[in-house]
């Protein structure tokens, strides 16, 4: 009954996004797809001025942990790979960790095969590989109209396909989650729009196009390129429309986007300059720079009857007739065109000049990267989402300092940041959002492709984010960005639905086979191994002492810091019963409460101590299902929902 309800609740929510997409009418003309080019990346060693290296001492295998639940949703690494950068040193380490490349082998092992054929880099590409009927695709028989592009198969661009291959996407082994943990940041806080004013096949794009711009090298300069002449954007601000009269020389339009693009992209709020120039020279000349952009067409794009769904991303800048027949005349409608190459507008005190909004966009990127406001503001806005929710004024100093010497190279600054005493220190505290913990958990609880494509969708991570408040590709704050881990720890809903999540339905953790039809048609039975993952003792017996360790560290990453005798006397009990330590100790008291002091000494310190000791068959299937047990309770409590930067 319980899959039933879901499903509907799934149905649900796609009806209501549907019906809020398919209200919204094409107000455009449009653009060619074409290769945009990108700037390099400079190359330069990981010590950054004013990042200091964390200490041998400090780099071990829970400030490894630490990096990958910040930066990769927890990555999907072996127990080997992460000993094996916990001995290497840390600058050499993080190389291995993260990378922009369209798969890392060591972080996300390829397994299943899927990833490794795909590459992992198109959301457009897996779309239409899960929801087929290829005999290697590896998503069960009953999922894989959830991945389809077409609502009802034939007439518009359905947005549940799109947010389910997302969720998927970002638990399958062989995907780069830093890649793709990057790629969100960018579409869905730093430069966000809402699903509804782009459209379901203009944000796919929008996200495609900005993991092809990570993979082929671009840095921060060369993405805020990427972003501004894409069509997404474009059409969900309007400025598709703008142009100047080629005769009197007059605009017509909206500034909306010549105001975000500087606060959007770049963190420019003009603060620091004259108000009446930001406003009335500086944003008023963007608007003027931003014409020439209307999207081309392609009819019966993905196969939908509906014309909304034909727009593409990449905007061809030239006069020309569209794949639909339509006149687009985006050389013609941008300022000045008959002044050539010499068409300059004085924006941020500088001119910035060329023939078409593409080559203005590209020649203003690097004056909007170097304002001082940019500067300061940009390095911020990253720590935050990544890692940091309160960044002190000294800590900000040399977040900056380290964003100059990084010169625009977005992974040498993550890069050296994560091997930083500033990211590993004791005071550093993040707040998960709904979709950082979520996929967190579910990375770390999921042990291979088989699980993850076996797993029906309501079993992952997805349904879970969206009845916590995370939706994505729709912002809460639509520009401005999705939840936030503040937001999260903020709203007792959100923690009020976890609880009832892990609470009500523990079996989604705690599952340990399940039936599915594989690609083949084939009936297969899926059964859990965490045998197979979890480490022995040096004598070769998993005991549940050392096994409660372990989950922890694999969950919560704090080296065991946070780890009390009251969380010790709960997960024990789990490991080795099945029940709660105080249904263990007095079933007819199953609401007894029992204290740190109280576990300390007498007789409950003995039953502590003594299950810690027992050993565990993790081959059994209760055993497994016991562990699934204890990792829903770790994951419910208040560890689970933020994390800290280190050992006092």
């Amino acid at each position: 009954m319980r899959n039933q309800a879901v499903t509907r609740s799934a149905v649900l929510l796609a009806a209501t996004l549907i019906a809020s997409v398919a209200q919204a009418q094409p107000r455009i003309d449009p653009g060619r797809d074409r290769v945009p080019p990108t700037l390099p990346s400079p190359a330069g060693e990981l010590q950054l001025e004013g990042l200091t290296l964390v200490t041998r001492t400090a780099w071990n295998t829970a400030a490894v942990r630490r990096v990958l639940q910040s930066f990769a949703f927890g990555g999907m690494a072996d127990e080997a790979h992460i000993l094996a950068w916990s001995n290497m040193p840390p600058e050499q380490a993080i190389v291995q960790m993260l990378d922009f490349e369209a798969v890392n082998a060591r972080l996300s092992p390829p397994d299943g095969g899927t990833a490794a054929e795909i590459g992992c880099t198109s959301l457009t590409d897996l779309q239409n590989f899960w929801s087929s009927d290829a005999p290697d695709n590896p998503v069960r028989e009953s999922d894989r109209p959830y991945h389809v592009m077409l609502y009802d198969n034939d007439s518009f661009v359905t947005p549940v396909g799109l947010i389910l291959t997302w969720g998927r996407a970002m638990h399958t082994r062989g995907c780069n989650p830093f890649l793709h943990r990057m790629a969100f940041y960018l579409t869905n806080y730093h430069a966000s729009i809402h699903i509804q004013n782009a459209g379901v096949a203009l944000i796919r794009d929008y996200y495609d196009d900005m993991v092809s711009a990570l993979v082929s090298g671009a840095d921060f300069v060369g993405l805020m390129y990427h972003a501004a002449r894409n069509g997404a954007l474009a059409f969900a601000y309007g400025h598709a429309l703008n142009y100047v009269h080629p005769q009197t020389g007059a605009f017509v339009g909206n500034d909306d986007f010549a105001r975000e693009y500087f606060q959007l992209l770049f963190s420019i709020q003009g603060t620091s300059e004259d108000p009446d120039y930001h406003e009335n020279v500086s944003i008023e000349n963007n608007a003027r720079l931003l014409t020439g952009m209307m999207l081309d067409q392609v009819p019966d794009r993905f196969g939908s009857t509906n014309p909304g769904d034909w727009f593409v991303s990449g905007i061809d800048f030239t006069d020309h007739q569209d794949a639909a027949g339509r006149r687009i005349y985006n050389r013609t409608a941008h300022y000045e065109f008959r002044m050539g190459d010499e068409s300059c507008l004085e924006i941020l005190h500088q001119r910035v000049c060329g023939a078409t909004a593409d080559a203005k966009l590209l020649a203003l990127g690097p004056v909007a990267a170097a304002h001082p406001e940019s500067m300061a503001n940009t390095p911020l806005k990253l720590i935050r989402f990544f890692a940091d929710a309160v960044i002190d004024e000294t800590e900000a100093a040399a977040l900056r300092t380290a964003w100059v010497d990084a010169e625009w190279d977005l992974l040498r600054f993550l890069r050296a940041y994560a091997i930083s005493t500033l990211f590993h220190d004791p005071g550093r505290v993040q707040y998960w959002s709904a979709f950082e913990r979520n996929l967190i958990v579910h990375n770390a609880n999921t042990l291979d492709n088989e699980e993850s494509f076996a797993r029906a969708f309501y079993a992952g991570p997805t349904i879970r984010m969206i009845e916590q408040g995370a939706l994505v590709f729709a912002p809460i704050r639509d520009v401005f960005g999705g939840q936030t881990g503040t937001d999260a720890a903020n709203d007792r809903f959100v923690f009020k639905n976890a609880w009832t999540a892990n609470v009500n339905t523990p079996g989604v953790l705690a599952q340990v086979q399940e039936e599915y039809r594989d690609g083949s048609g084939e009936a297969e039975r899926w059964q859990k191994r965490w045998d197979e993952v979890v480490p022995p003792d040096p004598d070769g017996v998993h005991r549940v002492g050392s096994v409660a360790d372990w989950l922890w560290n694999r969950f919560i990453a704090d080296g065991g810091q946070n780890f009390d005798v009251v969380a010790k006397a709960q997960t024990y009990s789990l490991l080795a019963t099945g029940f709660d330590f105080g249904a263990l100790v007095d079933p007819e008291r199953l609401d007894a409460r029992y204290t740190s002091d109280d576990l300390s000494d007498g007789e409950l310190r003995a039953t502590v101590e003594s299950l810690a000791g027992l050993s565990l068959d993790l081959s059994d299937l209760r055993v497994q299902y016991q562990i699934g047990m204890a990792v829903n309770f770790i994951t419910m409590l208040p560890y689970a929902f933020a994390a800290e930067g280190g050992s006092p």
